[in-house]
C-alpha cells in the first residue's frame, strides 16, 4: 500500500471514526460493565453490527509526552496490552504514522487472532488535546497458517490534560473478531481486556517506567501559560 493510498483512505477513516464516536457519545445504549480502580468501561450497541462498541474512561499520573511516548513504542506493548505477543513495526511512514503488526493469544479452543494497525497520532494546536486513531488494514499481509485475521476494527484514543502532570483519556473502540465467534460471546467478555490494558499502561507510566524517546511534535501543557515542547 503506497503512502498516498494510506493518507487517502486516512482522510476517509477519520471521517467515519468520528461518526462512531458521536454515536457512542450520543446515544443511550450503553452500560456500564465494569468500574474498578478509576478505571469505567461501557458497552454500546453499534449500528449494523452485533458486536458492541466499547467505552473507556479514566484519568492517569502523566504528561502528554509522557503519554504519547509509551504509545509509539510498539514493542513495549507486550509488557502491557493484554494477552498481545509478538508487536512489531512493520512500516514507519512519518514521527506520527506507522503500521505494526500485533497477535492476540486466546483461550484454548478459540484461535489466535492477528491485527495490522495503522497508527496515527495528531495534537490540538490549541486545547493540546492527543489523538491517536487505530485502523485495521487486513489485506496488508498474507495470513498465517493457524492465525485468524481480524477483519474489522477501528478506535479512536483521546488524551486531554487536567494539569501539568494529569490528565483524562477516553477511549472509543469497535471490533470484530472474525472467525467463528459468536457476538453475544465476544461481547460477554469485552470488557475485561480493555480495563486490564489500560490498567497496566497507568500502573506503568504513575511507576515511572515509561518510554523515553524525544517526540518533538508534542507539546505538554502547562499551568503557568506557556505550553512546553
Amino acid at each position: 500500500m503506497t503512502a498516498l493510498k494510506i493518507r487517502i483512505r486516512s482522510t476517509l477513516f477519520a471521517f467515519l471514526l468520528q461518526l462512531l464516536v458521536f454515536t457512542v457519545f450520543g446515544q443511550e445504549g450503553c452500560q456500564l460493565k465494569k468500574d474498578g480502580d478509576g478505571i469505567k468501561v461501557w458497552l454500546c450497541e453499534t449500528n449494523n453490527s452485533a458486536f458492541k462498541t466499547i467505552k473507556v474512561e479514566f484519568e492517569a499520573e502523566a504528561t502528554l509526552k509522557e503519554y504519547a511516548a509509551g504509545l509509539l513504542d510498539i514493542e513495549s506493548y507486550k509488557y502491557w496490552q493484554h494477552n498481545i505477543i509478538e508487536p512489531r513495526i512493520l512500516k514507519t511512514i512519518n514521527e506520527k504514522e506507522l503500521i505494526y503488526y500485533s497477535e492476540v493469544d486466546t483461550p484454548w479452543p478459540i484461535s489466535n487472532r492477528d491485527l495490522i494497525f495503522y497508527l496515527k497520532m495528531w495534537q490540538d494546536s490549541i486545547s493540546l488535546v492527543l489523538k491517536v486513531s487505530l485502523e485495521q488494514l487486513p489485506n496488508y499481509l498474507p495470513v498465517k497458517d493457524g492465525i485468524v485475521r481480524i477483519p474489522e476494527a477501528e478506535s479512536l484514543l483521546t488524551v486531554a490534560p487536567i494539569n501539568d502532570h494529569r490528565v483524562k483519556v477516553t477511549y472509543v473502540l469497535h471490533v470484530d473478531p472474525g472467525g467463528e465467534v459468536p457476538a453475544f460471546l465476544a461481547n460477554m467478555f469485552a470488557s475485561q481486556t480493555p480495563w486490564q490494558t489500560f490498567k497496566n499502561y497507568r500502573d506503568r507510566l504513575e511507576s515511572g517506567n515509561t518510554t523515553k524517546i524525544p517526540i518533538p511534535f508534542i507539546r505538554n501543557y502547562n499551568s503557568k501559560g506557556s505550553n512546553t515542547q
